[in-house]
């Protein structure tokens, strides 16, 4: 007697191969420059203080739109670094 595959098994091994997919097409990359833009956000903090930092929009990023910092980020690591 043969064991059927549960829904769950196969549909769990086909979302481990979507998220593998970019590693495996592209290698072990940071996409994005999280770390980038990070570093300069921690940077703006040190420099100008938490009030502007909540308030500042960047003009450097999204473009050409922008993006607005304050309110689109999680401070945690900013704080802590």
């Amino acid at each position: 007697m043969e064991k059927k595959k549960s829904s769950a098994t196969s549909s769990s091994g086909a979302s481990d191969s979507l998220v593998n997919l970019a590693i495996q097409e592209y290698g072990p990359v940071i996409h994005e420059f999280d770390p980038y833009f990070n570093w300069r956000a921690t940077q703006y903090l040190y420099e100008n203080g938490y009030k502007k930092f909540f308030t500042w929009f960047d003009h450097k990023v999204w473009y050409p739109l922008g993006r607005p910092v304050g309110t689109t980020i999680y401070p945690g690591m900013q704080f802590t670094a």
